[in-house]
């Protein structure tokens, strides 16, 4: 859908992506490629995730290997480098949201959008209080 509706100079598509995935920073590298070579507007929501213990369950039901980041570290590295990836990416007619509570995160996003000279809402902030919201 993002390659239909994220044309010209709209936006309206975000993809969410999960970062405590262990694949996640290949599969952000990849969706980055796909806007480019196929002329959309870049769309994603970055968020850490919310169901390590659910998917590790699962995986070891059928026994597959995890596919959620070892350890809360890991979780952090993966977040970072794909909000590093998808806001060097950012072009004017993309928007990545940052869906986060964690400091280090917001402060490497916001010192990526005064680097970058960002004049718009390309990045922008969010944060959810349980499923209510």
């Amino acid at each position: 859908m993002t390659h239909h509706y994220n044309q010209d100079d709209k936006c309206i598509i975000l993809n969410g992506y999960q970062c405590y995935l262990k694949r996640m920073t290949q599969v952000i590298a990849h969706e980055v490629e796909s806007a480019k070579k196929m002329g959309y507007n870049l769309g994603l929501k970055l968020v850490r995730g919310a169901y390590m213990r659910e998917e590790r369950e699962l995986a070891a039901q059928v026994g597959l290997e995890s596919p959620v980041c070892e350890n809360l570290e890991d979780t952090h590295t993966s977040y970072n480098k794909c909000l590093t990836t998808a806001i060097s990416a950012a072009t004017p007619k993309s928007l990545v949201f940052v869906a986060c509570h964690n400091q280090d995160s917001i402060n490497i996003a916001k010192k990526m959008i005064m680097d970058n000279q960002f004049e718009d809402h390309r990045v922008r902030f969010g944060q959810l209080k349980a499923f209510s919201d």
